[in-house]
């Protein structure tokens, strides 16, 4: 059974982005190669990619617009078969990109059983609240940064009942930002 992953930017204080909820600062002012190559290889065991709406027209309008020589991780964000998630929108012109016509649950739940590489979830956070209320996300790869922005997007919302993960792994890089990985 494929892995469903949530790989994900956060603040110290608990913050996937400011407080217009688009807001990286904190993330591309600190961002290494290191990091990146990190991120490579975690997206070389995946082939599929789940999105929200604002989070894919957010990727969409800047990824297929570089290249690898400009942006390492160009290859796989412009290759990875892409699932959004939305009742708003149809244009899905980003190359391997489908609107599930299906709920989220039964996405996932069909998704996990194909034969397959691991699912990545990136920001999307509606879609990351929903999924660990009903426990559907195997494991969890945070990378926590050394900054407190006081309000902001948060990635969990209050849950109706505990989710206890147990730390797997830890990384820190030179930067001060630690790479937590959590599952189930």
């Amino acid at each position: 059974m494929r892995k469903l992953i949530a790989y994900e930017f956060l603040s110290l204080d608990g913050f996937m982005a400011g407080r217009e909820g688009q807001e990286m600062d904190f993330v591309t002012q600190r961002f290494l190669a290191e990091m990146e190559s990190d991120i490579a290889q975690e997206y070389k065991n995946a082939d599929t990619f789940l999105f929200g709406r604002k989070t894919y027209e957010s990727l969409s309008q800047y990824w297929p617009n570089v290249t690898i020589k400009d942006e390492p991780l160009a290859d796989f964000m412009n290759g990875m078969r892409k699932i959004v998630f939305s009742s708003t929108i149809s244009d899905l012109s980003w190359n391997n990109s489908k609107l599930s016509q299906v709920s989220l649950v039964e996405q996932v739940t069909t998704l996990k059983k194909e034969e397959g590489k691991n699912i990545i979830i990136i920001g999307s956070a509606s879609i990351i609240q929903k999924l660990t209320e009903l426990k559907l996300i195997d494991e969890y790869k945070i990378l926590l940064f050394p900054v407190v922005l006081g309000d902001g997007k948060p990635l969990f919302n209050r849950q109706k009942n505990a989710v206890n993960l147990n730390l797997r792994q830890t990384k820190k890089y030179n930067n001060g930002v630690l790479l937590l990985t959590y599952s189930k």
